[in-house]
């Protein structure tokens, strides 16, 4: 798994800048924001944009506007070329369930809820609020902070306190 994450890492080292004011346990970045997050536990987020997630465990999404894409791939090591097969797209519904899911994923659209438990790595870029529990970290482009119950905002155009 570790392998796995080292591989999605290099996808997730773009950073793009923006203007961050942030709160010990509460972010929120001007715009469009970002957000990474590595740990084992629980993940909930609900907003819109774009979530790139690498997870052993379980998944829940929930397209809220119906205009979701869902995307899913195999693990780098899991494949004969060692390479993450290419994310393939999932038939459109309403709630999308993974159970004992390891690979890698990736939802865009408009309104969405995705509630993840297990051993993950995730990076949003949009607006929303981002709920992460167990033993982890998390940062935006200018503040950093371990899981244990944070709450996140992230992308708004004003700084919000949870």
């Amino acid at each position: 798994m570790l392998a796995v994450l080292a591989v999605f890492s290099v996808f997730m080292s773009v950073a793009v800048a923006a203007q961050a004011e942030e709160t010990e346990r509460t972010g929120s970045v001007e715009g469009r924001g970002y957000i990474w997050a590595k740990g084992v536990g629980t993940a909930i987020l609900d907003g819109h944009g774009r979530v790139q997630m690498a997870i052993d465990g379980d998944v829940v999404i929930y397209d809220l506007a119906g205009d979701a894409v869902v995307k899913i791939g195999a693990v780098p090591e899991e494949e004969p070329d060692g390479n993450g097969a290419q994310l393939r797209e999932v038939n459109p519904t309403t709630t999308y369930t993974f159970d004992n899911f390891r690979g890698r994923m990736q939802i865009v659209g408009s309104d969405f809820r995705i509630e993840a438990e297990g051993e993950m790595k995730f990076r949003g870029h949009g607006e929303g609020v981002v709920e992460v529990d167990g033993r982890g970290w998390w940062k935006t482009l200018r503040k950093r902070g371990t899981w244990n119950g944070a709450v996140l905002h992230f992308g708004g155009a004003e700084v919000q306190e949870s």
